[in-house]
């Protein structure tokens, strides 16, 4: 398969030892993830490189949110086109997050958007349904509170962000089909309790919650700046 990188770049206050070493273990586990990411997709294999001089995507970790309340998002950048991801540290420690643990977790929200980078790294793709209107293919906002656990080789455990197969997007998956990673979905275009779908209606942009989407994430979605906000736009 064809090559692409991403590079994952400390610019947060935070340039203690034990950042360094998270970061060094979510940049492996990420790469074992978007591994099975490619498997699912027949997308190309992304390579996590360290040098900044290389050419290829970015998530750049930073203190503050531009986009109050938000954890991270992608976007592209309107100089050139090149797609982005940024990832907060201050509103992740807020919510209770850690770096390598939990739903919130630092690594979770890193793999988040570097999936939903493989799966439409401009953030303007839709998947019509059966009924005609349009879902926004993100790979993992309607399983977003779901992590699964990678073991690296050295037995450091990292959280990674659940996500969605194509048959998600295809309203005539076969029997069987497999929808997300953790299989927790049973259906196209299902939307897992606690995550959410933006849907594009005759009537409008809108977002389909799910019963146990926090609030926090809520508002957070709906600012100025975030991914969301843009898709609504």
């Amino acid at each position: 398969m064809v090559g692409r990188s991403l590079r994952i770049v400390n610019e947060s206050s935070d340039r203690s030892s034990r950042a360094a070493d998270a970061v060094n273990l979510i940049e492996r586990a990420v790469a074992v993830q978007l591994r099975d990411v490619a498997r699912a997709w027949g997308q190309y294999v992304w390579r996590i490189v360290d040098d900044a001089n290389m050419q290829g995507f970015s998530i750049v970790l930073l203190d503050d949110s531009d986009s109050a309340g938000a954890l991270g998002y992608h976007d592209v950048n309107e100089s050139d086109g090149t797609p982005y991801a940024r990832v907060f540290l201050d509103p992740i420690r807020a919510a209770g997050g850690s770096w390598l643990r939990g739903n919130a977790s630092v690594s979770a929200t890193v793999s988040h958007e570097a999936c939903e980078m493989v799966g439409d790294p401009i953030a303007c793709h839709w998947v019509e349904t059966a009924r005609g209107s349009l879902v926004a293919r993100e790979l993992c906002d309607p399983v977003e509170s779901s992590t699964y656990t990678i073991q690296l080789r050295n037995n450091r455990r990292v959280s990674v962000s659940n996500f969605l197969y194509p048959d998600w997007f295809n309203s005539f998956a076969p029997l069987g089909a497999r929808f997300d990673h953790m299989q927790q979905l049973h259906k196209p275009f299902q939307t897992a309790p606690g995550g959410y779908t933006i849907r594009n209606t005759p009537s409008g942009v809108r977002n389909l919650w799910g019963p146990e989407h926090p609030r926090w994430r809520r508002d957070a979605k709906k600012r100025v700046g975030s991914r969301t906000f843009s898709r609504h736009r």
